[in-house]
This record gives structure tokens, C-alpha cells and sequence, in this order.
């Protein structure tokens, strides 16, 4: 029984009923992925923070104009590393552009960022898969 699937059920009676009756615990799935999240996975944590001023944008497969302070920001905000209950929805999910399956590159994203690390930088800690 995870910690999340007993938080679940303390706030929402529907899902304690339901296991109360069953036995089965709330499902739980991680959160869908998007281009953009699996590039900002394959950036390392610390160079995440480097990447200021991240703004959407429907190039990057968001039909919104949303502005992050950083990487590390617009990742939790895209659920990387969460898990969804039931039926449960995160906001990313409505400012997704279902459609778009491009694989997006370090480039992809320079473009949308107010301030990024120097390209020697870059280089040398981001692997060269993603620099596109």
C-alpha cells in the first residue's frame, strides 16, 4: 500500500468506500508523458536550475504562453516524478497539445529561455543525444 493511495483514500470518501468494499486500492499511474518532460529528464538536476525564464509555447507542444523561473520548476509543474489517483488530472494536462510528437532538442528549447548556461557548458554536462 503506497503513501499516496492512503492519502487518497483519507480525502476522498468515494475512494475508501471502494476499498472498504473490494479490498483494491486506488489506481495509480505515473502522470502522461510529453516531449518536453522527457528532455528535461535527460538534462541533469543541477543544470536545470541554469535555465531561466522558460516560457511555453506551442513549438514546444503547449498551446499556452505559461512563464517558469526555471527547468526545475516547469518539470514539477509537468509531474515528472508524480503519480496520478484515479481519475485525477494535473494542469499540464489541459495546455497540452495531444497531437504533437516531435522530438525536441536542447535547441528546441534555448529558444524559449531567457537565460541559458554558455554552450561550453552545455556541452560539457548534457549528453549529446539531446543537443541536436
Amino acid at each position: 500500500m503506497s503513501q499516496r493511495a492512503i492519502q487518497a483514500m483519507m480525502r476522498n470518501p468515494r475512494h475508501l468506500m471502494k476499498f472498504q468494499a473490494t479490498g483494491r486500492l486506488p489506481s495509480e499511474k505515473p502522470t502522461p508523458a510529453t516531449p518536453l518532460r522527457d528532455l528535461i529528464e535527460k538534462i541533469p538536476p543541477r543544470m536545470r536550475l541554469r535555465f531561466v525564464g522558460v516560457k511555453l509555447h506551442p513549438s514546444l507542444g503547449f498551446n499556452s504562453s505559461s512563464q517558469f523561473n526555471n527547468l526545475a520548476q516547469l518539470y514539477t509543474w509537468l509531474g515528472g516524478g508524480n503519480t496520478l489517483i484515479g481519475s485525477q488530472t494535473m494542469p499540464y494536462m489541459s495546455w497540452q497539445n495531444r497531437g504533437f510528437r516531435n522530438k525536441l532538442t536542447i535547441a528546441d528549447l534555448i529558444e524559449h529561455c531567457a537565460k541559458v548556461p554558455s554552450q561550453e557548458e552545455i556541452e560539457r554536462n548534457i549528453p549529446v543525444r539531446i543537443l541536436g
